[in-house]
This record gives structure tokens, sequence and C-alpha cells, in this order.
């Protein structure tokens, strides 16, 4: 029976290849869709789970609250509270200390292969708790020998041209002794929150170095704990641990919490410090819904274009009931069409996501694959939702033609009552109140991108390359090669500073206090320029004046931004006395052995040098030789012309001071763009997924109209006789779809707004939601619907009225 069912099915597709090929497509757009996005969002959900103690693994997040009120949330640690509490608490079964010290020149003991890579430093533990899958070595003692290091295969093929490395040596610039290669790791998979080439052993270092060590944030902190502990107790058990080796001004201002490894990637919203690049939980919610709604649309097709098709067909059933075929075998037939349908459409998008998926992972930021390797849980899904998606495709038009009696259907009259006709105007309803949302939501994210694109910064990021400084040969040339640097014929200004607007690592902050009021202390973020700083980046000073050239006397000037000065009380810069009793590198506020006390000899216009989802914030600008922090990076604003000429003399004039010195550079604005490059995705599935609704609800209103079209035939012939014009009898099929698409406007717009004003609210300069958006989304969905709809009504329009009356 299944077989016969099948071949009938077949023979239908074959029969009516339009719509049949309609029917495919639509289907075929509407899983690919679905599974390159359940791609994505299952990557994202497995994100650190795929460790066998994921479920007993936890982050330390301390909690602290500063004398002013300020509360920050940090994940690090100090040495000694993790290494103290895996002795004293049996509920901990293994303790993990990660940190990074600084980049360092990394080489084979020949020099014939040199890197610059960040320098990882980790205790056994990490390779015991976590189960990255390692190729050479064992895992129990890689970590454990001083002067050893685990390296990646990929750094294992560029130092040495092989992942057999196991034993050999390498030298690296922050010590002097050569390291031995212990264990080689498989790549880190793309869903971790672990990303580094190289992890040094912890014992090369001695202990004594971090006796004292119980309040730094330096150490990334993480658990492995007993199956059978009480997460709370452990904590308040590490609370207690920490407050006793505390100052009595610091036990109530801090607290650490443990937080699940299955949680970190999508809750770590201001914890700082923070390894890897974080999730959106909402996202994920928003892109399921969109590929779930696009694959109901198509679904809706399905329904709308099979009803509409039915009348060719009437015959056929009326034949089948006439000789004995039960509603059941009917029912069973035509969702045998359905499945066989959903079957192609699967094929199709199985070649469609194939061909994708390298562009869909280059711009995602991805390793998604679909093959006999992938999850089984993702092949598991895709035969539930094959199944769902025949189903509910075939169940209505399957109950809807197997109901019908053999003498209406020998006559074609086909009863349509109320019901189906509010049914269907429902899912007109609901496909173009998802399309216009979708366009909405994509102009919006479009817009916004486009004004951080364009938005005046306060200063010109566009044509300024910054070299990394990356010896102290470098440094301490730093005037020599400024000067030679500034002597390049397309070379127009040249800065040093320790940070730069848009800075990706970390920006120091101050406390800051004008000594000449009673007024608080102020938190300021803090930086390190030259003479050359405003002029580079083309930053206007407003008042007093910029710093001199080689001025000792300097050291003790500073700059403000407006906001700075604005929360300092100082309107004329007349060098009035500041201090700067203490600095912040990354949560810890510590006092320095003297106030930094300077004069305030100018103000500059606010300049954003952190994203636009930051509010303008204070910025005290020091002379470049201060004793907070020192210069880190050149800055060359150079023309258009020949840039890549440019950056190779550039890369001479530093070998010039440090032959050894790695050349590395990048263009700021490119630095700038990366900061929105989440935003950029969610735009660009934005966008997809809105054309994909739009197609696929033109298809299912091609399915409607043709149905109207046809019932509508002996009264269309009528009208025709009697006078009717071609131009009426289009409005007349036209108006009443158009109708549905103005109420999916109204539906769409407050779900659209209500939405699209809420991401806005992340962004701190942020554009205006104007009336035209939704105008341009609402007009854009009537024009592309009355398109579709005039193909058929004109069709139904001009054909013969003879015709028509005669088949009645």
């Amino acid at each position: 029976m299944l077989q016969t069912h099948l071949k009938t099915a077949w023979r239908h597709i074959r029969r009516n290849k339009v719509f049949s090929f309609i029917n495919v497509v639509g289907l075929a757009l509407g899983l690919t869709s679905l599974l390159l996005i359940a791609l994505y969002v299952f990557d994202e959900l497995t994100f650190d789970r795929f460790h066998k103690n994921t479920a007993d693994i936890y982050r330390l997040v301390e909690h602290r609250v500063t004398p002013e009120g300020k509360e920050t949330n940090i994940g690090g640690a100090g040495y000694q509270i993790s290494e103290r509490a895996k002795v004293e608490f049996p509920e901990i079964k293994n303790a993990v200390r990660l940190v990074a010290l600084s980049r360092t020149n990394v080489s084979t003991p020949e020099n014939t292969n040199v890197f610059y890579e960040d320098f990882w430093i980790s205790n056994s533990g990490f390779l015991q708790t976590f189960d990255f899958e390692m190729l050479y070595g064992n895992r129990q003692t890689a970590l454990t020998a001083p002067h050893s290091v685990v390296v990646t295969e990929e750094t294992a093929r560029k130092l040495f041209n092989t992942t057999d490395v196991l034993g050999r040596r390498i030298k690296a610039e922050l010590d002097s002794v050569p390291f031995q290669i212990t264990g080689v790791l498989k790549n880190f998979p793309a869903n971790s929150q672990f990303s580094f080439n190289l992890l040094f052993s912890e014992t090369t270092f001695p202990p004594t170095a971090f006796t004292d060590d119980w309040d730094s944030h330096n150490f990334f902190t993480y658990f492995l704990l007993d199956s059978r502990a009480s997460v709370p107790a452990v904590a308040a058990k590490i609370n207690r641990l920490a407050a006793s080796h505390r100052s009595a001004d610091n036990k109530d201002r801090i607290n650490f919490t443990l937080q699940p490894l299955k949680e970190v990637h999508f809750n770590s919203e201001g914890i700082e410090n923070t390894l890897g690049r974080t999730g959106s939980i909402t996202y994920i919610y928003v892109f399921s819904l969109v590929a779930v709604f696009i694959l109901l649309l198509a679904c809706i097709n399905y329904m709308n274009l099979t009803t509409a098709l039915f009348t060719k067909r009437a015959k056929e059933v009326g034949v089948r009931k006439m000789i004995g075929a039960s509603r059941k075998n009917l029912v069973n037939q035509f969702l045998s069409e359905a499945f066989l349908t959903t079957l192609l459409a699967l094929g199709f998008a199985l070649l469609l996501v194939k061909l994708l998926l390298p562009a869909f992972n280059t711009f995602t930021e991805k390793q998604l694959t679909l093959n006999s390797a992938t999850d089984y849980r993702i092949w598991l899904g895709l035969g539930i939702i094959m199944l769902l998606v025949g189903l509910l495709a075939g169940i209505y038009p399957a109950l809807f033609q197997s109901r019908l009696k053999p003498l209406e259907l020998f006559k074609n009259k086909m009863p349509v009552g109320n019901d189906s006709i509010s049914l269907r105007r429902f899912l007109v309803v609901l496909q173009f109140s998802v399309s216009i949302t979708m366009m909405v939501a994509t102009l919006v994210v479009y817009q916004q991108m486009l004004y951080v694109q364009t938005k005046d910064m306060g200063f010109t990021k566009s044509q300024l390359v910054v070299i990394d400084i990356n010896s102290g040969q470098v440094r301490r040339g730093a005037g020599t090669i400024k000067n030679e640097l500034a002597k390049l014929p397309r070379v127009k200004a040249v800065t040093v500073s320790s940070r730069v607007p848009g800075e990706w690592k970390n920006l120091p902050k101050v406390s800051v206090k004008n000594s000449n009021t009673t007024g608080e202390m102020r938190e300021m973020y803090f930086l390190g320029v030259d003479e050359q700083f405003l002029a580079t980046y083309q930053i206007n000073l407003l008042k007093g004046r910029n710093f001199r050239t080689g001025s000792l006397a300097d050291s003790t000037a500073v700059l403000l931004n407006e906001t700075a000065a604005r929360q300092l009380g100082i309107q004329e810069p007349a060098e009035q006395i500041v201090q700067i009793p203490a600095t912040n590198f990354g949560g810890n506020s510590e006092p320095l052995k003297q106030p930094y006390r300077v004069r305030v000899v100018g103000i500059v216009k606010d300049f954003n040098f952190q994203t636009l989802r930051e509010p303008l914030a204070p910025m005290v600008i020091a002379f470049q030789k201060n004793p907070i922090h020192s210069i880190d990076y050149f800055t060359v604003r150079m023309g258009p012309a020949n840039a890549s000429e440019t950056i190779k003399q550039m890369e001479a004039v530093l070998h010039g001071v440090d032959q050894d010195h790695l050349f590395e550079y990048h263009f700021l604005d490119d630095q700038w763009s990366l900061f929105y490059r989440d935003d950029k995705i969610r735009q660009t599935i934005f966008l997809a997924g809105a054309v994909l609704a739009i197609l696929i609800g033109c298809l299912g209103l091609f399915g409607l109209a043709t149905f109207a079209a046809e019932q509508r035939t002996k009264e269309i012939g009528i009208r025709k006789v009697l006078g009717a014009s071609v131009q009426s009898i289009v409005f007349m099929l036209s108006k009443d779809f158009l109708k549905l698409v103005l109420l999916a406007a109204i539906i769409a717009f407050p779900v659209a707004g209500y939405a699209m004003h809420q991401w806005l609210q992340d962004f701190a300069f942020r554009i205006h939601l104007g009336w035209w958006i939704f105008a341009l989304a609402g007009g854009m969905a009537l024009l592309i619907a009355l398109f579709t709809i005039s193909f058929q009504a004109i069709k139904a329009a001009v054909a013969n009225p003879v015709k028509a009356l005669r088949s009645e």
C-alpha cells in the first residue's frame, strides 16, 4: 500500500511541475535556513559542554564593592585561594589556575621560526580537569615539571612542521632556560572559552612568588567539585578562607561565588576578566524563532498551494471514492505526497547547506560541519523535523480534500466555508507579519551599523596604522623611530601612546581628586601620549595648551577631556593641581607609592575611545614620561596611496633599531569594526531571514490568489460579459489580499518597534526609530505582495469569458 501511495504521489508531482517546484523550493529554503541556524544555535548551546565533568566544573567569580559604593564583578582570583582551597576542602577534587603574563618571542633553538605568542601558564589541574584531546603526552604529568610546555598541533607545525614534537625544546624570551615540549593538544574547538597556542608549567616559577597573593585578580580560577558537594556550602568555605587572610577594611566588601562552567558563555555580562567571546541567550531565542517561523511559512505555502491545486484533481478523488477508497486511505495518499515533497526538499536543503557552510562559517567565525561526524543529536533532530514538516504541511490539505463528497467533486463544486477562508487569511497575515517584522529589524540594524561607522567619534580613525612595541629596545629607541617614520614620503604624522582609542587590551583607570576642592575621588581612564597625539588622531584642543616637545617639566602635566574637566569642576585650565593616588589595571585599585601630582594644562574635546555601546567617560591624558603606564604603540597617519609599500618601509625603520623585532600592525578602523562583528552577523541573519520570509510569503500569496481566481472563474466571466474592464477585475481580486498585508503591518509594527527599541538600549549612542523605517518596510511588503498577486489576477482577468462560462 505504501509503495502504491508513493508511486501515485510521484506521478502527481511530475504532472504538476510548476506547483511542485514551488512547493519543493519553498520547503527547501525553509529547511536550509533552519539547518544553518540550528547548527549555529547548537554550537552556542554546547559551548564548553563537551568535557566529561562539565556539570561539576565551576568558575570562581569575585564580587567587590569599592569604598565609593561601586560594584565590580571579576572573573579572577589570587593564587593562594585556589591553592589552599584544594588542600583544605575535600569537596574540591581539583583546581585550575590560568594566567597570561605577557606576549613573548617564541622560537626553535635554531631560530628558524620565530613568533610572538601570549605567555600562558597553568598548573597541572588544567589537563586533569578539562578533556581537551591530547595527541601526544601524558595529561597527568605534562604540566608538573619546571620548564615544560604544552603546545597545540597548529603551533607544533608552525615551529617544527610536524605534530610529533614530544621532547623537543623551544625558547621563550621571558626565560633564558629552554622549555621542553611535554604534550601536544589538538587545536581548541571554536565553541570553547579557551584558545591559546602555548601553555607553560606553573612550576617554572617559584611558589614563593605567590605566597601573599590573596587579593589579586590575576588567575582565572576553576574548581572541579565532587558531584555530591553542595555548591553554596563550598562557596561559603572559600569566602571564609579568603576573609581570614584579608584586611578588616575588605572583609565585608568582597565575596566569591561559583559559576557553573556551562553558564559562563551566556552569563558573563558585567564580569571583567572573562576568557574568550561571550554569547547572548536572547539572540539564540531570536534566531531559533526566525528559523522556526521561516519553516512554518514554507509549510503554510504547501497548504495554500495544495488546496489551490485541488480543483484540477477533483474528479480523480471522486473516482477513488466511488470505487471504495476510504477517507483514511485518501488521507494517507495526500500525506504521502507531503512527505515525498518534504524528502525532495530535504535533499535540496542538504545540498544548499553544503554549499553555503564555508561562507556561513566565515562570517559567524565558527567551525560548523554537517557530515557523518556531526553530533548525532543534529541528525536525530533533522529526522524529527522532517516528519513534523511533512505532517504539518500535509495534514490540513489531506483532511480538507478527503472529506468532500463524490457528487460535489464530479460537479467541481468545492464547498469553501467561512472557516476555511478565515484560516487561509490568518495564515497569510501570519506570514506577512513575520516578514514585515524581520524587514523592520533588518532596516534598524543596518541603520545603527551605518550610524556606528559614520558617527563623528571626536577623532579620525581612517588611515591610522597602529604598530605594536614588542621589545624594550624599540621602546628605548622610540624617539629615533618616530623621527625616521615621519621622514617617509607618505607619512603625515606619528605619535606614541600607552593605549589607543578602541583599545582591545586592558585600558587602565586612575583615581583622581582635585587638590583645590573638597570634591570626592573620581575614577577616570588614563592614557600616556606624546605631543603629536592630538595632531595624529585629529583631536581638538578646546582650551589651554598641548604638551611641549622635549619638555621635562611636562612629565607632570596632563590634559583632560571635557567630561573629566566637568567632573573635577575645572572650566579653564590654569595648571590646577590634581592628585592621582591609585591605579586600577584590572579590577583592583592599587595605591601608588606616593600620589602622582599633576598640573592641568589643557582640555580636549570629548572623543569616543570606547565602543558606542559605552557612554563618554572621563579621561586623563598624561605625557609619555609618567610613573603609571609606559608607551606601547606607534600610531602613524598615512596617505591612502601605496599603503603596502609604506608599511614595508615602516617595518624597515623598526628593524633598523631592533633586527629581531617582529613587526605587528593593524589599521585602527579595522579594529573598531571588530567590536561590532556580532552585530553584523545578526544583521546578515536578519537580512537573510527577511528575504526568505518575503520570498516564501509571496509563494503563499501566489497560491491563495490562484485558489481565489479559480473559485471565482464564473463570476469573472459574467463581469467581463457585462463590460467589466481588466483593471477593475484585477483590483477586485487584489484588494482583499492587500487588506491582509495591511493588517499584517498593523500587527508587525508594534512588535518590531518594541523588539528593536530594546536592542538599541545596548548602545549609549543610537539612532532614533523614525516612522519612515516602518513606512518603508510596510510599503515594500505591499509592493511585493501587489506584484505577486497581479501576476495571477491579470491572468484571470484576460481569460476568455466564454470558456469560463461554458465550463460551468
